[in-house]
């Protein structure tokens, strides 16, 4: 039945229905995602940028949770299957984590907004990387649909910890605790994924203590902060992955770094800066 429902959405291909779907595919990817929730961290409301961020690592440890428990099998290879950038399909099936991740990031800025346009675009395109997914032949219906709903929910809750709870950091930690026997006793261990994790715990303490950068800065200003800042990111990624280390523990080191860096790293900077300019 689900790949006969794969098959139909698929009967409607076209070159520009596949570039269209690999097109709005990428807003649920890590990429884009990190990219949002900086450009709100650093430019418009750090408050904000701290929540969305809880949400989305707190989905990202649960995805790969279930992802290591269910062991799904794919649709790819399936006969009269199309599967486009499959490799974006990392893992096992169930559930999406595209379709997961979008809507625990883009439901947990609308739960801060309580906006009803904001909530209608943000649902539309949650839904539009669903369907990108099943379009993409990389998915099945109940992968993106358990996917959202799971999304949905973490980000219902992650917000109302979020509100009740004054340490934050205690909270980020026992979040994290709850899922590591889960993502440590089990295989394909996400090693950089908790290393992230991590990193944002601690550099958003460090922030809070010793930085204390502004936001709500100009269009240009905060574009340019975001532009700088996305360019060390990137730099500083390439440096770590040419280091002469590999293995588990080395990911590890390197997801604190990069996310430390996002958090805490590069903010120290601008503020530096902002301060010798003032």
């Amino acid at each position: 039945m689900e790949l006969e429902i794969i098959r139909f959405i698929q009967s409607f291909h076209t070159p520009f229905l596949d570039q269209l779907f690999e097109f709005i595919t990428q807003f649920g990817e890590s990429l884009f995602k990190v990219m949002f929730i900086l450009v709100i961290y650093w430019c418009i409301d750090k408050k904000l940028g701290e929540y969305v961020s809880y949400s989305f690592y707190t989905n990202l440890m649960f995805n790969h949770t279930v992802k290591n428990i269910v062991k799904a099998k794919r649709p790819i290879g399936e006969e009269g299957i199309r599967s486009l950038r499959v490799f974006t399909a990392t893992g096992s099936s169930f559930p999406s984590g595209h379709s997961q991740g979008a809507a625990s990031t883009y439901g947990a800025v609308y739960l801060v907004l309580r906006k009803y346009k904001a909530a209608i675009l943000l649902l539309l395109l949650v839904l539009l990387i669903g369907l990108s997914r099943l379009y993409l032949g990389v998915h099945y219906p109940k992968d993106v649909v358990c996917g959202i709903l799971f999304g949905l929910v973490i980000s219902y809750y992650t917000y109302r910890l979020f509100v009740k709870v004054e340490n934050k950091s205690m909270l980020y930690l026992l979040t994290l605790l709850l899922f590591l026997p889960f993502l440590l006793l089990l295989p394909h261990h996400p090693a950089r994924t908790v290393g992230e994790y991590l990193g944002f715990i601690v550099g958003v303490a460090f922030e809070k203590k010793y930085v204390m950068f502004q936001t709500n800065r100009g269009v240009i200003s905060g574009g340019i902060r975001f532009v700088v800042g996305m360019v060390t990111v990137l730099l500083l990624k390439i440096v770590l992955t040419h280091l002469p280390f590999e293995g588990m523990f080395f990911q590890f080191i390197c997801g604190v770094i990069l996310s430390f860096y996002c958090f805490a790293g590069y903010p120290y900077l601008f503020h530096l800066f902002k301060k010798g300019k003032s």
